[in-house]
């Protein structure tokens, strides 16, 4: 990887922050309206919630081997 600057790297960490804090809250959010709508509180929103975890992590992995690719070989 290359010397990042200040900027960059608070960039990439700010994105990282943004991709778990959206996918949680979308995918909590879609299983509330399931919930309201099926009358099953709280089954839909606790498995939204772990999706969106899970999908927040999995696209913090990908963001972080981009970055680690780019990294030159010594």
């Amino acid at each position: 990887m290359r010397n990042l600057t200040i900027w960059q790297a608070l960039a990439i960490a700010s994105q990282m922050g943004f991709i778990l804090a959206s996918t949680v809250l979308v995918t909590l959010g879609i299983g509330y309206l399931l919930d309201s709508w099926l009358q099953t509180r709280p089954v839909f929103t606790l498995v939204g919630s772990l999706v969106g975890l899970a999908a927040g992590i999995l696209g913090i992995a990908r963001l972080a081997r981009l970055i680690v690719r780019d990294r030159p070989r010594r």
